[in-house]
């Protein structure tokens, strides 16, 4: 929620301006009717003459008073709708106990927000005398002039000045309006990050405890390690291209005419595939345009299209050749029943 406290009191200012703009020739008459009516009373007895002047002082101002406080009030409460919009805050009229507390009030006075507060404000201060020294510059070559002048050319003078003080004060606070609700915005994205500790929790609450997961992710690579085992012991030869990408391709005369692909994978996956086959004694071959040409174009289960006869049978024909001398002398079947 953002709030800036000079948006409120320009536009505070900004209605007393308007205020005795459109009113400052009434409040003028109806002062100078007090004053009249004041002197007319002057030989009443004072007791008399309070009670007359006093009733005639709330008749007359009240009306015009009331006005001025209502178009205040209408002022300030929409100022801050329009900032923060309506918020039934019931807390805040609750009695507190630190607020009592002198330690907690001496740390408010002394935090960094109210350093900052006091810093705008001897900034504000500064900035409003320097205006009004440059508004009264301009008119200063005019002042010498009054002793000589009546009040018929006093008078327009003093209000011209009067007004041009209120443009220049308007005008600041326009200003000071903007850069502060820029600061003030800035401050409460800034306090509504989050620390680590705070993702880290809010994680831990969203997703579940690390270690829960953590197991789970165990339990999901055990039974996928299983089920990668058993292709990686079914197939004849792993392709891998060196470490990226590994192809298990199974191969028998008898059960499967063409060659297929058993399994294959990418990364980690692919390093446990060559891990296991070394394991469990199978080939494993390193050719990279055969093993991207596999991985890319045939999907797992399937024959190797007849784009890709004749790299696989050279292959296989060596990789049977190698099992070949792993059999004893004399016998011509190779193992798992595979044969060229």
């Amino acid at each position: 929620m953002v709030k800036s406290n000079e948006i409120t009191s320009g536009c505070q200012l900004l209605v007393i301006f308007a205020y005795f703009h459109f009113f400052g020739e009434r409040l003028i008459k109806e002062s100078i009717q007090l004053f009249v009516f004041t002197f007319a009373h002057i030989n009443m007895p004072f007791d008399d003459a309070l009670g007359v002047i006093a009733w005639q002082v709330l008749n007359r101002c009240t009306v015009l008073f009331l006005w001025l406080a209502g178009l205040l009030m209408g002022a300030t409460t929409g100022s801050i709708v329009v900032q923060t919009g309506i918020v039934l805050a019931t807390g805040a009229l609750r009695i507190k106990g630190d607020k009592l507390d002198p330690v907690s009030n001496i740390r408010q006075i002394f935090s960094l927000k109210s350093l900052i507060e006091l810093l705008k404000s001897c900034i504000k201060v500064c900035a409003l005398c320097l205006t009004f020294f440059f508004i009264f510059s301009c008119y200063a070559t005019n002042f010498q002039f009054l002793v000589y002048c009546g009040p018929d050319c006093a008078l327009p003078v003093f209000d011209t000045l009067t007004r041009s003080l209120w443009a220049g004060m308007l005008l600041f606070y326009l200003v000071l309006c903007g850069a502060d609700y820029a600061f003030q915005k800035y401050n409460a994205l800034r306090q509504q990050k989050m620390s680590k500790e705070e993702v880290k929790q809010e994680n831990k609450d969203n997703d579940g405890d690390p270690e829960i997961k953590k197991r789970r992710r165990d339990l999901h690579r055990e039974l996928q390690s299983g089920s990668l085992a058993r292709n990686v012991r079914q197939s004849t030869v792993v392709v891998r291209n060196p470490t990226h990408l590994a192809v298990c391709m199974g191969y028998d005369a008898q059960a499967m005419p063409l060659p297929r692909v058993v399994e294959k994978g990418r990364g980690g996956r692919a390093r446990q595939m060559v891990a296991l086959a070394e394991r469990y004694g199978i080939p494993v071959v390193e050719n990279i345009p055969l093993a991207r040409a596999l991985f890319r174009e045939v999907s797992r289960g399937e024959c190797i299209p007849e784009s890709l006869f004749e790299p696989v049978a050279a292959l296989l024909r060596v990789v049977l050749d190698i099992r070949y001398d792993d059999e004893p002398q004399g016998e011509n079947v190779p193992r798992n029943g595979n044969s060229l």
